[in-house]
């Protein structure tokens, strides 16, 4: 009969169930999204916090909904090329905020989310 499994140490780990860590960048502008691109780098402060998964789960759901339509805009052709692929990134900041991560996204390194709709074949 085997032993039973002591269960992980998770008392140094803040996330609960209902929650998930993010480390991400300091929104210090208090709503102000002007002004982010106008920042130096020395400026930029990354910050951990813990936000509530159903929270990041609604966001997430509604960039992604939006990217959906703006992807569906797109021509599926373009003289004798075919769009078959679209991949974009995003950032979360540590207050749980989805933002496309344009040209300048380098800034996040491998950090973010990555994703990548590929067009589904078409029976014929």
């Amino acid at each position: 009969m085997s032993q039973p499994q002591p269960s992980p140490d998770t008392s140094d780990t803040p996330d609960t169930p209902d929650t998930i860590s993010v480390l991400g960048l300091e929104d210090t502008d208090q709503g102000r999204t002007d002004r982010l691109a106008f920042r130096r780098l020395e400026e930029w402060r990354a910050a951990r916090t813990e936000i509530p998964a159903e929270e990041l789960q609604s966001r997430l759901g509604d960039f992604v909904a939006t990217m959906r339509g703006v992807i569906a805009s797109l021509p599926q052709k373009a003289g004798e090329f075919q769009l078959n692929e679209v991949t974009f990134s995003a950032e979360v900041s540590a207050k749980g905020t989805v933002s496309l991560l344009g040209s300048g996204g380098e800034l996040a390194g491998q950090a973010g989310i990555t994703f990548t709709f590929t067009r589904a074949e078409t029976p014929g």
